[in-house]
């Protein structure tokens, strides 16, 4: 009888360990995903257990790549306002969580009303990479001229505003520099050929 059951569990050790090996993997997996790390095998835990240090640099593994406005700055005397309506309009048909996160926040500071903007006499710039801007024009109006506003990155602003005679405010590159330097990535907004300020 005793002899049976020392032949039974050698017969059984074997498959016992296998089912053993993959619970073992799974608690690891489960203990990762409560610390906020996906582990795609039991492999890959135990693996981890061999790993000090680890390098990344890609947007979306480690950081959101979801851009979100925080600020409007007025440069060249411009006034916070007409910045943050530039800014509102320049965003309004723009689908990007930037662009959404710009017309969130301009209208909880200052309160802007879509319904006020008729969409249907407006065309949308759409940002390319050879532009670096995108923004908004409004049919020409009395004094026949029609309204373009821009936002964009520092220089390619800096040369449409150029293109069009006008002229860039002296404290605009200092203003893109204090964003740039917290971590932001500065957005500058120009209604036709004013530059107005920094998001």
């Amino acid at each position: 009888s005793l002899l049976v059951l020392i032949a039974l569990l050698v017969c059984l050790i074997p498959t016992t360990i296998g089912a053993l090996l993959s619970a073992i993997g799974i608690a690891g997996m489960d203990r990762m995903v409560q610390r906020n790390v996906l582990a795609m095998s039991g492999r890959a835990v135990e693996a981890a257990g061999d790993v000090s240090t680890l390098l990344l640099d890609k947007t979306g593994t480690i950081t959101i790549g979801n851009r979100e406005a925080a600020a409007f700055l007025p440069v060249g005397g411009a006034e916070e306002r007409r910045v943050a309506e530039a800014a509102w309009l320049s965003s309004l048909a723009d689908e990007t969580p930037e662009g959404r996160s710009i017309v969130r926040l301009a209208e909880e500071r200052f309160g802007f009303d879509r319904s006020s903007v008729r969409t249907e006499e407006i065309e949308l710039i759409p940002f390319t990479a050879q532009t670096r801007m995108s923004g908004i024009d409004f049919p020409p109006g009395g004094s026949g001229a029609p309204r373009r506003i821009r936002k964009g990155a520092g220089d390619a602003v800096r040369r449409w505003v150029e293109e069009l005679g006008g002229l860039t405010p002296a404290d605009l590159t200092h203003t893109i520099e204090q964003v740039s330097t917290t971590g932001g990535t500065p957005l500058v907004v120009v209604d036709r050929d004013e530059v107005l300020g920094v998001i």
